[in-house]
């Protein structure tokens, strides 16, 4: 298999900007991702972890560019509760290793939506002893 393009990370303030080199494409009829100098991919891909990490990456960036003034008004405009979005905007803290895993469909066993839902350390070394 080729190597995935690397994800880049860039430190803004006290924020960190990540950029996850990905197209979008359609098979049979439904939308896929595909990293960026992938060959085909093999694992099957969890797809409602997958969609809550694309959802939480979305939401994180509509609050901070301030479109949002709190998770409240978002969460309104979305018509979900604030606690769920809250916990899925937490998975914007996943360490790039296993959002790469995510996005390639090879997650660690311990990493499903349900655990990415609960408290998770922050530290990223940390992270992978957590979800193996």
């Amino acid at each position: 298999m080729e190597r995935l393009a690397r994800i880049e990370g860039e430190r803004i303030g006290n924020r960190l900007i990540l950029r996850v080199p990905v197209s979008f494409r359609k098979h049979r009829g439904r939308k896929e991702i595909h990293a960026a100098g992938a060959g085909p991919v093999i694992a099957k891909p969890d797809h409602a972890l997958l969609k809550a990490v694309a959802r939480a990456h979305r939401w994180r960036a509509l609050l901070d560019s301030g479109k949002f003034e709190t998770v409240r008004h978002l969460a309104r405009a979305e018509r979900i509760s604030e606690t769920y979005l809250a916990r899925v905007v937490r998975m914007t803290l996943l360490s790039p290793k296993l959002v790469e895993a995510v996005l390639t469909g090879n997650p660690p066993a311990g990493l499903s939506l349900k655990t990415a839902l609960e408290p998770f350390p922050l530290d990223w070394s940390e992270q992978d002893a957590w979800f193996a």
